[in-house]
């Protein structure tokens, strides 16, 4: 268990080590470097999160062929692209 955790420490590490160069000054890349893993280990759950909510909402608005129930499945739509989708690295 700890070899696991240390696995999941040091892959957390290198992707903060995956942070596009930009034309900021040293302290955003410092700030965006060391950010990364914790912004990936906080995506993670919110993106389980939406799924878990999002999934029975669209299969029960499915029994609904309204306008307004289209219009719900393109929210959640939204929803999981924003909570699921890039950056997967944190940028300034």
């Amino acid at each position: 268990m700890r070899m696991k955790a240390l696995a999941a420490l040091l892959a957390f590490a290198l992707a903060g080590c995956a942070a596009q160069p930009s034309a900021s000054n040293g302290n955003e890349r410092f700030v965006t470097t060391v950010g990364t893993p914790f912004f990936v280990a906080l995506k993670a759950p919110f993106c389980i999160a939406t799924v878990a909510i999002a999934a029975p909402l669209a299969g029960v608005s499915g029994f609904a062929p309204t306008e307004r129930a289209r219009q719900l499945r393109r929210d959640l739509d939204d929803g999981l692209t924003q909570n699921c989708g890039p950056p997967y690295v944190l940028t300034p």
